[in-house]
């Protein structure tokens, strides 16, 4: 199972142990491979890069209520970040990854 940039790690970029996932979360991170999980994660990064294509096309097949939650996670584990900040760069990943796959 491969959590939301979370995949396969036992510490939180905070340094703190990773929580236990939700079981709707774990589903949603399910549907992405291990590689866009870390790809989407690390988005979140202030790097301002943005996911591949095909992660993007993954991201939106979990929908915007998975994205939503993978938020929210991010935002309650990395405290030290601002929560608007964290919003913010979501709405940017959200509408960047629903243009590319709406591309033909």
């Amino acid at each position: 199972m491969g959590t939301p940039g979370l995949a396969g790690r036992s510490i939180a970029p905070s340094g703190e142990p990773m929580p236990k996932l939700s079981k709707y979360i774990a589903g949603c991170a399910a549907k992405l491979t291990g590689k866009c999980g870390a790809e989407i994660f690390h988005s979140f990064s202030g790097n301002n890069n943005n996911p591949s294509d095909s992660c993007c096309q993954k991201l939106v097949t979990t929908g915007i209520d998975c994205h939503n939650a993978f938020t929210e996670f991010l935002e309650a584990k990395e405290p030290q970040e601002n929560p608007s900040k964290i919003s913010l760069r979501s709405l940017d990943i959200w509408n960047h990854c629903v243009a590319v796959a709406a591309k033909p």
